[in-house]
């Protein structure tokens, strides 16, 4: 077969599949952008009436609540990833209680509230605060930068525990709080797993700020060559036969000498974004959670703690005058000061926790905890090292690797339900137990932040292309690397043949 034959193809393939994908870059290109400056758009909210309406919350649904706390005999604090709510007891009445945080949902994304004898404490997106007068105050915590894990009672009841990504932070007896630095554990594999190393080079967090502007630079490279396409697609297209006879005009010999050398200048760098991206979800994520690669070496996946990054909740135990903690790496004991080395429990005598964390950790009985995630809800027994189902009573055999997620989407619990008993919360369904919503809390708005990242996943197209949204990176990724490839081989043939024929 002749390369003109092929050239035609990969033209037509470039053309036509282009066109398509075009249209989808734009909005994955636009989303990235917001995501890699979180805390430039902390503050800006979005609508809840702007969004799809599987976005609306019903039902205390979409992680609005996550969990409650009593404070006095009649008064319930509610908390989730729109803030604070003061409630009474029986749930009739809830008013938005946030005076002294800042303004932006992000910022009021509660992970864990707790009350201690010296107050009532909650952790934020990135910030401690305390319950003083009828509003909160922020407790700084001396050197952190990083997101809030959880933050817990004190093994005396008396303060607080708090625990960030990487660090814990316990309280002095002045109220401040002072850095802990676990130590590696016995069996813990300090090697990060692909899908953090994926995802941290996709962003260019990696390298910083200026690995992020780096990857800011291609998506921007991406609409360039999305909006020079659409031009160039559509320009020979809109024009009369009479005109067709004609040259082409400026603007189409302009976009089309940009869109072919900024294509062929950045192709690795917008492969490596596109690539990248495919493996941060289905069905590439799951091999790539799995998979374990080493430390890169001068990157901000390079860490000399050893539970950078890894840490995500904290228990007191007082059977067993210890702490537990939840891992990304799995479940692991430690003393009272954290002084020693800590121990990494057993996977197969520890419940099954989704990769996005444990949701709720409560203590049930002595020797019985509640663990719940997007994987489930299980009943822990510490003493025998068994696991039940919460929902349908069985033993857990098993411990499958494979979906990340379950039907029970457990995103919190209310222990003391007005209805009697505890209400669980699904992310999607939310409480069915609980007392009507307010319209305030209907009219919780998104983060700027949080809205991007369902653009950029696929997930805000749920309601359009249902189960297959979770193949959307996936499927949008590989047309993209499909177009960008059929571009530089239709590129470097004509290239090559332009040599050709100025040898003849």
């Amino acid at each position: 077969m002749s390369a003109k034959p092929k050239n035609k193809r990969w033209k037509k393939i470039h053309t036509w599949v282009g066109i398509v994908i075009a249209v989808l870059v734009l909005p994955i290109c636009l989303s990235g952008l917001v995501l890699n400056h979180r805390t430039a758009v902390q503050g800006i909210d979005i609508d809840r009436r702007w969004l799809p309406s599987n976005y609306s919350i019903e039902k205390y649904n979409n992680g609005v609540l996550r969990g409650a706390v009593a404070i006095g005999n009649d008064s319930l604090l509610l908390f989730g990833n729109a803030g604070m709510w003061l409630s009474d007891s029986a749930m009739t009445r809830i008013v938005p209680f946030n005076e002294g945080m800042p303004d932006g949902s992000d910022l009021r994304n509660i992970r864990n509230a707790v009350a201690a004898e010296n107050g009532v404490w909650c952790a934020a997106l990135r910030d401690v605060y305390r319950l003083h007068n009828g509003r909160w105050e922020r407790v700084p915590l001396p050197g952190n930068t990083e997101r809030m894990a959880d933050i817990t009672a004190s093994p005396d009841g008396r303060g607080v525990v708090a625990m960030t990504r990487s660090a814990v932070y316990t309280m002095n007896s002045d109220g401040s709080f002072s850095p802990v630095q676990l130590k590696p554990c016995r069996g813990l594999n300090t090697d990060n797993t692909l899908f953090r190393t994926l995802w941290h080079l996709h962003s260019g967090e990696a390298f910083g700020l200026w690995g992020r502007l780096a990857v800011d630079a291609v998506a921007v490279i991406f609409i360039l060559l999305s909006v020079t396409g659409i031009v160039v697609f559509i320009i020979p297209r809109i024009r009369s036969r009479k005109a067709r006879r004609c040259p082409k005009p400026k603007a189409y010999a302009s976009h089309m000498k940009w869109h072919n050398r900024v294509g062929v200048w950045t192709i690795a760098a917008t492969v490596f974004v596109a690539v990248t991206g495919m493996c941060l979800r289905p069905p590439l994520m799951i091999p790539a959670v799995l998979v374990r690669v080493p430390q890169i070496p001068g990157t901000s996946l390079a860490s000399s703690n050893p539970w950078h990054d890894r840490l995500r909740a904290l228990r007191w135990d007082p059977e067993r005058d210890e702490w537990i903690i939840s891992t990304s790496e799995g479940f692991v004991r430690a003393d009272r000061s954290f002084d020693s080395i800590p121990k990494l429990l057993d996977p197969w005598t520890v419940p099954p926790v989704s990769p996005m964390g444990v949701t709720v950790f409560q203590r049930m009985a002595p020797g019985k905890w509640l663990i719940g995630s997007f994987s489930g809800m299980y009943i822990w027994n510490t003493t025998y090292g068994q696991v039940t189902d919460w929902f349908t009573g069985y033993p857990v055999i098993e411990r499958k690797s494979g979906r990340p997620i379950s039907d029970h989407l457990v995103c919190g619990i209310v222990s003391d339900a007005p209805a009697g008993g505890m209400a669980v919360v699904d992310y999607r369904k939310g409480a069915e137990t609980l007392p009507p919503m307010p319209q305030s809390m209907r009219q919780a708005p998104m983060s700027l932040w949080n809205a991007a990242l369902e653009v950029h996943v696929g997930r805000a197209y749920d309601k359009l292309l249902g189960p297959l949204s979770s193949l959307y990176v996936f499927v949008s990724g590989t047309l993209l690397v499909l177009v960008l490839l059929s571009g530089w081989a239709v590129r470097l043939r004509k290239r090559n043949a332009h040599k050709e024929s100025r040898r003849e």
